[in-house]
């Protein structure tokens, strides 16, 4: 029997008196895997309104196991691509996207950038043309009206609304500055994200959610001291795409749970009990 069939008669049940056949058939449906969604989408049109919102609660359990799954890979791949990282992030709400687009503003961003930055030779010189270019000419700025929108978060919103928070806006503008061979990393600091320049004994700071401004070794510890933290060495180092990746998930859950959308909320706690699982059982096998 073809898979097509297959869904078609298991629908068919959804519905039918006996408890136990219809919860089979329930069960049967959401283990069928992603294969299944277009047949039971093209179904929700020739059944009741009960049996389309069973269709519709079996779409999104199939789409969200598949997500898991997804995420499981990516934690469990010891080379995780930072930019790979933020898009599964805003799978989570914009699951239809297609990030390949986003890959090329990306691109066509950081070949502007190249032409701004080329004649540049100094370092300070360099930095202060790349955060003209982000914050000035792109208008990149932290969204200080209303930092728990969920849409601060995912990476495709940043990047066509120019509105962020600090860990997406550096984030945009890290994948930008690689691209056009710049050495900028992430740093996460306590409440705070930030990027980091370092080559050759050069190493300054650059806040992105206050426009790019300039920040020491210096500026950064105090920011560290003033918020009750200690042992400050252990902040600078370069943030890993897990650590970044982990961390949107994190203030992902604040931002819907701030918002009333505790189901999503809950969703996104299993997911970071999922990470951490990953990684408890990554640093045992080490």
């Amino acid at each position: 029997m073809s898979l097509e069939k297959r869904i078609i008669s298991l629908v068919r049940l959804l519905d039918d008196e006996d408890a136990f056949i219809s919860k089979v058939a329930y069960e049967k449906l959401v283990n069928s895997g992603d294969g299944a969604i277009p047949v039971l989408l093209s179904l929700r049109e020739t059944v009741s309104e009960n049996l389309r919102n069973l269709l519709d609660e079996i779409v999104e359990t199939i789409r969200y196991r598949s997500y898991l799954g997804e995420i499981a890979s990516y934690f469990n791949d010891a080379e995780r691509d930072i930019e790979r990282g933020a898009y599964l992030v805003a799978k989570f709400a914009y699951s239809d996207v297609n990030f390949k687009e986003y890959s090329e503003k990306l691109d066509l961003m950081a070949f502007e950038l190249r032409r701004r930055i080329y004649t540049k030779e100094s370092f300070d010189d360099i930095v202060d043309a790349v955060n003209k270019f982000f914050f000035v000419e792109k208008g990149f700025r932290g969204n200080f009206e209303n930092y728990y929108e969920p849409d601060n978060i995912f990476i495709n919103r940043v990047i066509d609304r120019r509105l962020g928070i600090s860990i997406t806006l550096s984030l945009v503008y890290i994948l930008v500055g690689r691209r056009a061979n710049l050495p900028v990393y992430g740093v996460a600091l306590p409440g705070n994200f930030i990027v980091k320049y370092e080559s050759n004994g050069f190493e300054i700071y650059v806040d992105t959610f206050n426009g790019g401004r300039i920040m020491s070794r210096a500026d950064c510890e105090r920011l560290i001291s003033q918020l009750g933290y200690s042992q400050k060495q252990k902040y600078f180092g370069r943030a890993t795409a897990g650590t970044i990746v982990k961390r949107m998930f994190e203030i992902l859950v604040l931002s819907y749970r701030n918002n009333g959308y505790l189901e999503k909320a809950r969703k996104l706690d299993e997911i970071i009990k999922l990470i951490e699982f990953i990684d408890e059982n990554l640093h045992a096998d080490r």
